[in-house]
């Protein structure tokens, strides 16, 4: 789930004259996905497509990072690109249907102790001026092998959590929130998702969660039809002396899952659906 900071940034960049507009313009030149949720969050009822208004904030929260992180100005442009404090860009990560990326473009703000930009465009590639070299897409891992999930690794879930926990506990569907059987539902859940795991590598998804990648694992809780996924378990790799395991600590929404996931790549998934 993106943190409130992250979630609000964008606001505090630029100032985003047509919003919805411009949303709206990104996700007709990007390649066709899925940008809406049937229930989205209270504060973003009013944006038509949630999903990129996060994938767009959190963007660029991890290209600010990226761009403090970095030991020169060339590195420094090659994540949020700014031209004599008058003109500033990034590389969204998106493409167009003619796979070109889709840039976000930003001009100085004339008007004192206000957002420092305004956002005047997302454009293709050949329509920038003034940009080059072309600022990169944000990095979230250094090896690919990092997206793959290990099903040599031991699974540990932590039960005790994820049940009692009471933000936890409030995601569980009502019916199993109380049932005498929960634990027992739970263990089975996740043996099914093992093996569904064993059968498919790419049934695990890859997330980002405050500054690591962790797995997404679907949890079916309802016996009477396994296929229908509730809610993910979230799993992280951990390094105890040596020893390699998963480490399940809590469960998110299918909502939540989506948002994080889709920081990484489009999804393609048979059982992540919002």
């Amino acid at each position: 789930m993106l943190q409130a900071r992250e979630r609000d940034r964008i606001y505090d960049f630029a100032y985003l004259q047509d919003w919805q507009q411009k949303l709206d313009e990104l996700e007709e030149m990007a390649i066709i996905e899925q940008w809406s949720f049937k229930n989205p969050r209270p504060d973003l009822k009013n944006i038509k497509n949630p999903i990129l208004h996060n994938y767009i904030t959190h963007t660029l929260s991890r290209l600010e990072y990226e761009r403090k992180t970095a030991t020169s100005q060339e590195e420094k442009n090659k994540k949020i690109y700014i031209v004599d404090n008058q003109i500033a860009c990034f590389n969204t990560g998106l493409f167009t249907k003619n796979y070109r990326y889709i840039y976000a473009y930003f001009e100085k703000n004339p008007i004192p102790n206000q957002q420092p930009w305004i956002l005047r465009a997302f454009l293709p590639q050949h329509s920038l001026r003034n940009v080059y070299p072309f600022p990169a897409r944000a990095k979230y891992f250094n090896d690919i092998s990092d997206l793959i999930y290990d099903t040599d690794v031991e699974l540990v879930p932590n039960l005790d959590h994820i049940l009692d926990d009471e933000e936890n506990k409030n995601r569980i569907p009502e019916r199993i929130r109380e049932a005498g059987n929960r634990s027992m539902i739970f263990d089975g859940a996740i043996e099914l998702a093992k093996k569904k795991i064993e059968a498919n590598y790419k049934t695990a998804i890859p997330q980002y969660f405050r500054g690591k990648i962790q797995f997404l694992i679907p949890l079916c809780l309802d016996i009477e039809n396994p296929e229908n996924v509730d809610l993910a378990l979230a799993v992280e790799k951990m390094d105890v002396n040596g020893h390699k395991f998963y480490r399940g600590n809590t469960c998110i929404t299918l909502e939540m899952s989506y948002n994080n996931a889709r920081l990484l790549a489009k999804i393609d998934s048979d059982w992540l659906r919002v």
